[in-house]
């Protein structure tokens, strides 16, 4: 992932209100534990926003 998908990543994450938040954080720890490995609970954001398509149109992937 580069810097600017992360940084794109994050502010797609910040308008996601806190309920939202929280399901998805829970979803996660259900599933690998606590968020140990930043990589990787960044791949599943990006997989559970689905903003690889975005990334493609808007050139950054």
């Amino acid at each position: 992932m580069t810097p600017e998908q992360k940084k794109d990543l994050l502010i797609e994450w910040s308008i996601y209100d806190e309920h939202q938040q929280k399901t998805i954080e829970l979803e996660y720890n259900e599933r690998y534990g606590d968020k140990n490995d930043e990589m990787h609970w960044l791949n599943f954001l990006k997989i559970k926003l689905e903003i690889e398509p975005y990334w493609k149109k808007s050139g950054l992937k």
